[in-house]
């Protein structure tokens, strides 16, 4: 084996130059390396340690959450997408009953409710307690939150409230009654009074008392007609004469409206003229201008009915007095319920009025005339004739 050629001075000189160089060099770079390492492992520890607060909020705020849904007055139930129960609350098994956990939704609902009915949105339960029941989709999934809350306090304060509603209508309606039979009752009794005359012969009292049973007819119609609106149903609307409502209205007011030295005169109609509506109602509506007049002059008082058609669709009736009229400042309150200005006025007769005409299809409107009085104007549709109407339905019957 031959022995390795010794190195020179020089080429020893620049071996341990580069030995060194490489030395230097590795030396930089394990710094940098253990400066990088450090600074990751400080990074990781701040991250780390954000990450350890974050699940520490996250933990908090889920049981923040947890408690606050098992404080809720109402039932919490999570349904899976097989439409069972997944978890709830403890007021969902205070509502409820268990079991409820792994329960079919449907099975539950038909324990609780026996087959009871309920309005929707609305479970009756067997024990007679009203669950209302709101269902949200939770995530896409198939999973659904479902809210429980006991309504039955609030069916009763409705029950409660419908029942003052319904008491209250009554007494509306009983008032508005007696406020419309005042009128043919006091006719009523001024005739029974004339037939105790000992003067009076046969056909007098003849008359007097077909006038007394007119009254009481229509006093009966007057009651039908209420008891009618109390049950729900509606006044059978007919073809009515303007003349013979009218006539009517006459005959009712004059002898009440004699005795006080007042008077009223009814402009003359022909046929021509008829609407579609209640004749009592419309009667009734009259009177009652007419005992508003008398009542607001306090002494006599003279009335006047105009009657006229404005086209071939619509007639204007025009009410009016010689009175005080209307004060300005209660001309927009004068057709509300109950509005009154007289310590023993029920408020009723005029909103009676308006509402009659109103049903009627029609508009009513009050002023003062220029020369004194109020003066009610009152628009009605006019009802086709019979032939027209015939027509009409035979156009439609061959169309």
């Amino acid at each position: 084996m031959e022995q390795a050629e010794s190195l020179s001075v020089e080429e020893l000189e620049k071996a341990f130059e580069v030995f060194s160089r490489v030395s230097s060099e590795l030396d930089t770079t394990y710094r940098e390396l253990e400066s990088r390492v450090s600074s990751l492992t400080s990074e990781l520890a701040q991250a780390r340690s954000a990450r350890l607060k974050d699940l520490a909020d996250k933990e908090r705020l889920a049981n923040r959450l947890s408690a606050l849904v098992a404080a809720l007055p109402g039932g919490v139930l999570i349904l899976d997408r097989n439409h069972c129960v997944a978890d709830a609350n403890p007021q969902a098994f205070e509502l409820l009953g268990a079991p409820l956990i792994s329960e079919p939704w449907d099975a539950v609902m038909s324990r609780v409710t026996g087959g009871n009915v309920a309005p929707s949105g609305e479970i009756f339960s067997s024990d007679g307690r009203f669950f209302s029941i709101v269902s949200r989709k939770l995530d896409e999934r198939g999973d659904q939150v479902v809210l429980i809350t006991d309504v039955s306090e609030v069916h009763q304060l409705q029950e409660q409230l419908g029942r003052k509603k319904r008491l209250t209508a009554l007494g509306e309606m009983a008032t508005r009654l007696a406020h419309q039979i005042r009128t043919p009752l006091s006719s009523t009794t001024l005739y029974l009074s004339q037939l105790g005359r000992s003067d009076l012969d046969a056909g007098e009292r003849r008359a007097i008392s077909d006038k007394v049973v007119d009254r009481l007819s229509h006093m009966e119609a007057l009651v039908d007609s209420m008891l009618s609106f109390v049950r729900g149903g509606t006044p059978v609307s007919e073809r009515i004469l303007l003349n013979s409502v009218l006539s009517e209205f006459e005959s009712t007011v004059q002898p009440q409206l004699a005795m006080k030295g007042s008077s009223v005169r009814v402009q003359p109609v022909d046929d021509s003229l008829a609407l579609c509506g209640v004749r009592d109602e419309l009667v009734g509506s009259l009177c009652n201008l007419a005992m508003n007049a008398q009542e607001a002059a306090g002494d006599s008082v003279n009335i006047s009915v105009w009657v006229g058609a404005l086209d071939q669709n619509r007639m204007q009736l025009k009410f009016r007095d010689d009175g005080p009229g209307v004060a300005p400042d209660i001309m927009d309150r004068i057709f509300d319920p109950f509005f009154t200005t007289r310590s023993k006025g029920t408020g009723l007769g005029l909103a009676v009025v308006a509402m009659t005409v109103a049903n009627h299809g029609g508009e009513i409107e009050v002023s003062n005339h220029s020369l004194g009085g109020a003066e009610f104007t009152i628009t009605l549709p006019i009802a086709a004739s019979p032939e027209a109407a015939i027509c009409k339905d035979d156009e439609r019957m061959s169309a």
